[in-house]
């Protein structure tokens, strides 16, 4: 029973000491709360541009029974029949868009590599970017930044894939199969044009593939039927290269090709980061607790036996 009453007696006393020290807890908490709102405001903004993609389905018609009959000699010719063993060309252009050989090239192609390692933030009334003069040198067209070996002072291809992957985000809802794309950067205007060139390209990079693989196709049908005397084989090789050529002629005629946007890249107007209120909010709890414990911890150093 006395036990009892000396822990309830101990918990009431570290109570009021608490209480005594509210005064230390209030100004610790308003301190940190300060010092959170101090890097809050010097914190860059970033700006999301998002957009909404749906795949191309194409209608195989018979060309289910095409691949099971002669699926071999659709393989030989370099030709994909659309055949339910064989990946969805979606899915393979969802990969090919997240590969570091395609970002990389994407980034070199446009020259986006100084703006993507180099700057650190944007005009607040034109978006105009502001790069890291200690990383990158304008005038001289040089890069300065200081690194470690094995790292050049050039960024590698990986470094770029690495960075470009931090900002840029893509997935495909498996229930809808629609495909949500975003990029956030410091300039809103400059997140949404690096969404619709990436869009571009890995439909433009599908396209050249499917066209040249058409073409070889066709070049290869047309030369085996020259030599073909059988009736039915040439029926076959007569409707594989009309598949083949519906494909070339979409290659021509579609300008998305692979991923087609429900709506364009957004130009986002509100910042999406940082969340300035909730990082003060965090500076005020984290000053909280630490002052708790200041006082908690010196409560029971005094008075340890």
């Amino acid at each position: 029973m006395s036990s009892t009453s000396t822990d309830e007696i101990s918990l009431k006393d570290v109570w009021k000491e608490v209480y005594r020290r509210k005064w230390l807890l209030i100004l610790v908490s308003v301190l940190f709360s300060v010092i959170a709102a101090v890097i809050a405001l010097n914190l860059p903004n970033l700006y999301k541009s998002k957009i909404t993609l749906v795949p191309h389905s194409e209608e195989q018609g018979g060309l289910s029974s095409l691949a099971k009959n002669f699926g071999g000699l659709a393989s030989l010719a370099g030709m994909g029949l659309g055949d339910s063993g064989g990946p969805d060309p979606a899915v393979v252009a969802l990969e090919i868009l997240k590969s570091q050989h395609f970002i990389t090239k994407f980034i070199r192609k446009h020259k986006l590599i100084v703006p993507l390692m180099a700057a650190i933030g944007s005009d607040p009334m034109r978006y105009e970017l502001i790069l890291d003069e200690d990383v990158y040198n304008i005038a001289d067209n040089k890069w300065m930044r200081e690194v470690s070996p094995p790292k050049l002072i050039e960024p590698s291809d990986e470094e770029i894939y690495k960075e470009f992957m931090d900002i840029f985000e893509i997935s495909q809802d498996p229930k809808t199969g629609f495909i949500s794309a975003s990029i956030e950067f410091f300039s809103p205007k400059i997140a949404q044009e690096w969404l619709q060139l990436i869009i571009l390209d890995i439909n433009n990079e599908i396209k050249l593939t499917d066209r040249i693989e058409a073409e070889k196709s066709i070049l290869f049908l047309n030369k085996t039927l020259a030599r073909t005397s059988n009736t039915n084989m040439q029926t076959t090789f007569y409707q594989l290269i009309e598949e083949q050529s519906k494909k070339l002629m979409l290659t021509e005629s579609r300008e998305e090709y692979i991923f087609k946007s429900i709506f364009p890249a957004t130009l986002p107007e509100k910042r999406s980061k940082p969340s300035r209120v909730l990082i003060v909010l965090a500076g005020i709890i984290l000053g909280g607790i630490l002052s708790l414990f200041y006082i908690l911890t010196r409560y029971f150093i005094i008075h340890e036996e």
